[in-house]
Formats: structure tokens, sequence, C-alpha cells
């Protein structure tokens, strides 16, 4: 960090305001805004990150800021900067057009059209679809099914489309206004979801065919069916009042907020938006960003529904849009769907990115002075204070998980409270039951834990004779995992962004679940529940919301105040951690 840097920093305000950080070359390279100035600024300095964040500190040569007279000023402020700057290390929708809709006409003759100009009285609308593929590719679904015209301007004699059977041929036909105003209310039935009559009389249509040895027209009526299903087949949960609100969920994991919008209008869910982005510490800032970009570019819902996880009033205030936090009821289920998504779409992104990646067995193999690494055995203890201990290990074969290889083990040791005691009682047994076998090792074992799990690891191997190169898994302050320990106990910090990062976040996913999994079977419901059950007002409905986001107390225990609050009332949530610290001080 430069002087002049540091002079900006040190005179930094506890006022609301914008932060802009450029290169050495004066660019602008990304745009904040902060409720206070000087706490906001000085995170980026006085941390390490490992993701976006590190490369763009990196980067930091200059500081520029605008003190504002609330929050809400300094939001508005962030949206015109990062629209005059467009910088390279903030989310931006570069798309200024509002999401695409299919409207149709209110002609006597009506037809179907893409349009992003929602407010044309002339045609009656539906969407916003989340993009052009998605809207075009039901543009051509509705024109394959129902035969309005296809022209702009009636042509003097019949075109392909006709003779195709998918336009009524009006240039040529007195066609009667019912007809049309049956295929616009087949139209809307469509949009609403009500598909069983036309897949019906498709199927109808493609037995008919099949019987009569058309076999490449009932193969047409055959897609046709899937495409249907494929363009309706959404977590169809309705309103009734055709309000038009937008459910927001999100998830955090290692350093990514994972956010998803599932967009309802007219009570009926039309899109769903999936957007992962680079965090530092606390969520509700770029959550707030985000939001406020997307609705840059997104009409503006009369109501957004969220968790009282985070405080998104701001949103009110500035967008005028009413912000319900919902406890009960469908709008909580709708949110726990919207969290599903956020947490499907971060682990999408781990997958994609890591994809099997060759790079990734030779990166590892570098690490341990072999030419590549092909198969990776990973272990993992669960319990809770000792009670039903179990530990299970998972092996990967070139990226790919070898289940017939997994093996789990019921800790049987005197101290199941004790880790270390127990890695060392798994591996022993691990390696003694391959040993009597006669089976191949892997090539790299891989303990969930620091220095002291790879000791514990390299005892029971020496014991056993065995000589198989061991890491570990470092963390940071927040429990996650930061740096792979190589066998010589020097570390590799471990880009956020990495292939290899993200594969071995896929095994520790991958270990977690199979060892919690085991665990689970072992430790009866009752048991489980009965430490929830001291929680005040934490009743069943409350708990089943619960054991389905954090399947273990041990993920329960992770958790922070704010991710509780997204399932659970806060004062529920500030109850449960609190009965949660109280049984492991005991």
């Amino acid at each position: 960090m430069n002087d002049k840097l540091k002079e900006k920093l040190a005179i930094l305000p506890l006022q609301p305001g914008c932060y802009i950080f450029k290169d050495v070359d004066k660019n602008v390279l990304y745009v904040g805004k902060a409720k206070k100035l000087k706490n906001r600024v000085n995170q980026y300095f006085n941390r390490t990150y490992n993701n976006k964040t590190a490369k763009l500190v990196a980067q930091i040569d200059d500081l520029e800021f605008f003190v504002t007279l609330s929050e809400k000023e300094a939001l508005v402020l962030e949206i015109n900067l990062i629209k005059q700057y467009y910088p390279p290390f903030n989310v931006i929708f570069k798309d200024d057009k509002h999401y695409p809709y299919i409207a149709i006409s209110k002609e006597k003759c009506p037809r179907l059209k893409i349009t992003r100009d929602a407010k044309n009285k002339k045609y009656k609308h539906y969407g916003p679809f989340p993009d052009s593929k998605a809207a075009y590719s039901t543009l051509h679904l509705l024109n394959a099914l129902y035969p309005l015209r296809k022209c702009k301007v009636l042509p003097k004699e019949v075109c392909l489309y006709y003779h195709m059977h998918q336009c009524l041929g009006p240039c040529v036909n007195q066609i009667e206004d019912e007809t049309y105003q049956e295929i616009v209310n087949e139209i809307d039935k469509f949009f609403k979801g009500n598909t069983s009559k036309i897949i019906a009389d498709l199927t109808d249509k493609m037995y008919n065919a099949s019987e009569n040895l058309e076999f490449e027209r009932a193969n047409e009526y055959k897609q046709l069916i899937q495409e249907i299903k494929n363009v309706t087949d959404k977590q169809m949960i309705e309103f009734n009042d055709k309000v038009n609100r937008d459910i927001i969920g999100f998830y955090q994991k290692e350093g990514y907020l994972s956010v998803t919008i599932l967009m309802y209008r007219n009570g009926y869910l039309n899109a769903k938006v999936n957007e992962v982005i680079d965090i530092l510490d606390d969520i509700t800032e770029p959550l707030l960003d985000y939001l406020m970009q997307f609705y840059q570019t997104h009409d503006i819902p009369k109501e957004i529904y969220s968790s009282q996880a985070v405080n998104l009033d701001l949103l009110n205030e500035t967008l005028d849009v009413n912000i319900i936090y919902p406890k009960l009821g469908r709008g909580m289920d709708l949110i726990l769907i919207a969290v599903e998504n956020a947490k499907k779409s971060l682990e999408e992104k781990f997958v994609s990115i890591m994809a099997k990646d060759e790079d990734i067995f030779i990166e590892l193999g570098s690490y341990l002075n072999l030419s590549r690494v092909s198969t990776i055995e990973m272990c993992d203890i669960s319990h809770i204070s000792g009670d039903s201990a179990v530990g299970g290990v998972v092996v990967f074969t070139n990226g790919y998980p070898v289940k017939n290889k997994y093996r789990k083990f019921i800790i049987k040791g005197e101290n199941k409270q004790d880790d270390l005691a127990s890695t060392y009682e798994v591996i022993y047994r691990r390696f003694y039951n391959l040993l009597k076998d006669q089976l191949d090792f892997s090539d790299l074992l891989i303990v969930d834990g620091g220095v002291n799990q790879m000791h514990a690891a390299l005892d029971a191997l020496n014991a056993l004779g065995v000589s198989i190169p061991v890491c570990g898994l470092a963390k940071d302050d927040h429990h996650h995992t930061r740096a792979l320990i190589l066998p010589d106990f020097k570390e590799v910090e471990l880009k956020k962004d990495s292939k290899l990062f993200l594969f071995l976040m896929k095994i520790q996913d991958e270990v977690h679940r199979y060892a919690i999994s085991f665990f689970k079977n072992r430790k009866s419901k009752s048991m489980f529940s009965s430490i929830l059950d001291k929680v005040n007002g934490l009743g069943p409905a409350r708990k089943k919301r619960l054991l389905e986001a954090y399947k273990t107390l041990d993920e329960i225990k992770k958790c922070s105040l704010v991710q509780l609050k997204q399932i659970l009332p806060e004062n529920v949530a500030i109850e449960l951690l609190k009965v949660l610290n109280d049984m492991s001080n005991n």
C-alpha cells in the first residue's frame, strides 16, 4: 500500500457515502457504497482474501470517496457511478433494456411477438422471461401449437405457415372472431400453467398418427409435448391475487454469495434468475447492491418477499417497493424454494468450473513430485459431543466419485469426542482392510483438518508400515478452507475461483455428506430433536424447515445469526444459538 492511499484511508469519515478504487493508470476498478465509509473501506486492507477480492486489492493504487447525507443517497449515487464507469470488479447488468415479454396483439387477426415494452396497451403481455432465448423458445412453441398469423401485414395469398397448419390464413379466409378468441383464451391458460388439456389432445394425436404409421408426425407431437413440459415445469405455487412480486433467496459459502430471484407476474412464476458473486464477510451490502442494479434493467414488482436475515428496507425507500418478511405460510415456503435454488446454483458453479479438468490432477501431482494424481480419498469425522461418532472415507478417480469404494466406520474408541483419536482409528482401520484384502492404495489421502489431523493419520499409517502422501486443509477464522497443507506441512494458498479449490470443495462436500448421512442413520431423530426441543418457539413446522436447510447440528452450529434468521424469527434464532452454545460449553 502506497503512502497516498494510507493518507486517504486515515481521513475517511464515519459517514455514509461512496468510494472508488483506481489502479495505477487511474482506471476505475470498483465502485462501492457504505453506511460508514471508514469502517467499510478499511476492511479491504486489514484482511486476507483469496478470491476476486484479492485480485482487486492487489491492483488498488488510489481511492476517491464521496460523503452523502444518507445511505439511500449513497445507494443511488453508487448506481449512477457504476453506469458511468462500468468498473470491471462490479456486478453489472450491461443490457439497459428490460427483459423480454411475449405479447399478443388485440387486433381482429391477432399475432404473437417478442417485445421489451410491456406498457403498450395494444397488446396483452406475458412475462418477463429471464432471457431472449427463453422467450423465443416459448414463442416458437406457441406458434407451433396455435395457428395465429405470423405476417406483420396480411399478404394477398397464403404462405408456408398455412400449408404447415400453423396459420388459419386470414389473408384469404374469413375467420370468425370467436375462433380467435378461443385461441387467445387457450394461450392465456397456457401461461397460467393449465396445459393438461393441450397435452391430452397432443397425446391422442400422437397415438393416432402412430397407429396410421405416420411415425414422423407422431414424433413431432411427442416433441411438442416434451417442449410444453420443459416450458411449464416450474415450482408452480400460485397467488390468487394476481400481484406482481419477486421472491429473494440467497446462500453464502466460501466467500461467495449466490442469489436467486423468483419472478411472479399476475400470480404465476414466470422466470428464475440466478447470480453468484464474490463477497467480503457481510452479505447485506452486496445483496443490496446486486438488487439495486437488477431493478435498473427489470420491471419493479409491487412486492418483494425476503427473509429476515437481511434488512432490505433501503430498497423500499429507494425504489418505492413494498418489502415483506413472511414468517409462515406460502411466502416462507417460496423463500425456502429460492434458497434451495441459490444453493444449487452455487454448487453448479463449483462443478462447472472444476469440470474434471486435467490441469487439476497435474497441479496436485506437481506438489507431490508426481506427474499427476489419479485417485484421491478424503476422510471426515461426524458426531455430536462424541455421541454416535462415525467416520467416512470417499474416493475420487480422475475427478469422478467411485461410490463402491466409499467406506464408513463406527468409532469404537473410548474418547469419541477426540477427533484426533477418531481420525487415527478410521485411517488405521481403512488401510488395515486394504492391506488385508490386498487392494491398491490411492495416490493421495486428504484429511479434512489441519496439521494435527495429518499427524494422527500419519501415525496410523506408520503403525501399519504404509507410505502414502497425506495432505490437510487449513481453515481461516471463519472456518472457510483457505489452503492445502502439503505432506511437508507447507501451505499452498487456494484461490477461491481456481479449479483446484473448487474440486477440493467438491470432495469435501461429498465426504461431509457421506459421513453425516451415516451419522444420521445411527442417531435417531428423537435424540436429534431432543436438543432442538429445548429451544423456545421452535415448533414442529419451524424445526422441519430448519432441518431441511441444515441436515445436522454440526451444520447448524456453524451458522451465523444472519443465516438462521433467513429461516427462523430473530428471537427464535437467538435462542437456538444460545442453546447450542450452552451445549458446547457443557
